[in-house]
């Protein structure tokens, strides 16, 4: 395959990790700060890859719920992990996508010459963000609030009521959401209790109480949202989350999560200066625009319009990480595209693992990269919905 030819000018991984997923306010990460779940993403990467931090010009940091865009407080975590003053750091927010769409801006400036090597970075402390707000704005001109243009109103539309809309529209069942739920919970137990995410996680030795003088530290080495005990039969009994007659529920939607995610990049020729083996290849990427009262199908969308770019159809892609917003949209997503449901989420997916909305792109990635490399296939492909009605899209191939 031609698209699989190696070029000096290729974009390459030379490392993906994550830290582990855990549970907002009651998980192993909830007493760290994002800037600390940053540091340690950033200082593990280093230390993995052995890369020089002079030779990074630049960290983009995708971040959803920190106030002033999470500026500041990704600096610090930078500039802590030993990267020198000459090393640029910038935040991005696509919503869900960020942390995926800090990799495409960085493979871009890359490939245009502006830099040679980069960080995407990506991290989310949902225990301390998320709550004052929920990701809607508190402060929103009356007039555009109160606006008539429907699309307009749809951008504050709660995720879970998007969900709704999706399963209501499409008639995706109660049961099926379930069914779905149930084999991504499966999936994750099946993967940890192998070590297969150890590949791709960081342990971290995690605060286990407030910041004090004399702090305590407990090391977290796997995700804690998953449960692999749990049956259909318990995932019936729970109620609508959002709606009284709804059929999203805290069993079929996305965990609130903690984490932060890295992916160091470069041009092929400048991994063999480096002296570093890649991992993988970034292809190429794609962003779509859907109606925001169906934000969650934005994958269906994005992923065709990248596909066809490079000439494929969804059965050259070996796997799909798709990112399990809710089971509604991902599986009108799966049944929309014609995928085989054995290539998506082979490993579980955000429903059990959790979702960390700035750090997910990069949990997608490195889950993706590590899934590629133990089935020795080639392509794959990370999706996601995102908030205000776009879906994002990435190819990438194997290195390994």
């Amino acid at each position: 395959m031609s698209l699989l030819k190696k070029l000096p000018s290729d974009i390459v991984i030379l490392s993906a990790i994550r830290t582990p997923i855990t549970k907002a306010v009651k998980g192993g990460l909830a007493k760290m700060y994002p800037e600390e779940l940053l540091h340690k993403v950033l200082t593990g990467t280093i230390k993995r890859s052995g890369i020089d931090p002079a030779v990074v010009d630049d960290v983009i940091v995708g971040t959803v719920l920190q106030t002033l865009g999470g500026q500041k407080a990704s600096a610090l975590a930078v500039k802590a992990a030993g990267f020198p003053i000459t090393t640029t750091v910038n935040t991005v927010n696509r919503q869900c996508a960020s942390s995926a769409q800090a990799l495409s801006y960085a493979a871009a400036s890359i490939m245009a010459g502006e830099q040679s090597v980069a960080v995407a970075a990506g991290v989310e402390s949902m225990t301390h963000d998320y709550f004052p707000h929920r990701g809607i704005p508190t402060r929103i001109y009356q007039p555009f609030r109160d606006a008539a243009d429907s699309e307009a109103q749809a951008v504050l539309m709660p995720m879970g009521l998007t969900s709704e809309n999706v399963a209501s529209e499409f008639s995706i069942t109660r049961e099926d959401q379930d069914k779905f739920a149930f084999q991504s919970q499966q999936k994750a137990a099946a993967a940890t209790e192998s070590g297969h995410f150890l590949k791709e996680i960081l342990p971290v030795q995690a605060r286990a109480n407030e910041d004090s003088e004399t702090p305590v530290y407990k090391e977290i080495t796997r995700d804690d949202g998953i449960r692999g005990s749990v049956t259909l039969e318990k995932l019936a009994t729970l109620k609508p989350a959002f709606t009284e007659t709804g059929t999203t529920t805290a069993g079929n939607a996305s965990q609130i999560s903690d984490g932060a995610s890295a992916v160091l990049i470069t041009t092929r020729a400048k991994a063999a200066e480096l002296g570093i083996k890649p991992i993988g290849r970034y292809l190429g990427s794609a962003v779509a625009g859907v109606p925001s009262h169906l934000m969650g199908i934005g994958p269906s969308v994005a992923v065709p319009q990248l596909l066809s770019r490079f000439g494929l159809t969804v059965n050259d892609i070996d796997i799909f990480e798709l990112n399990e917003a809710f089971a509604s949209q991902s599986l009108y997503c799966i049944r929309k595209m014609g995928i085989a449901e054995s290539k998506v989420n082979p490993y579980g997916g955000a429903i059990a693992i959790g979702h960390p909305l700035g750090a997910t792109g990069g949990r997608l990635i490195a889950t993706l990269l590590n899934g590629l490399q133990t089935q020795g296939k080639q392509l794959g492909v990370i999706s996601m919905c995102t908030s205000t009605g776009q879906g994002y899209a990435a190819l990438f191939a194997n290195e390994e």
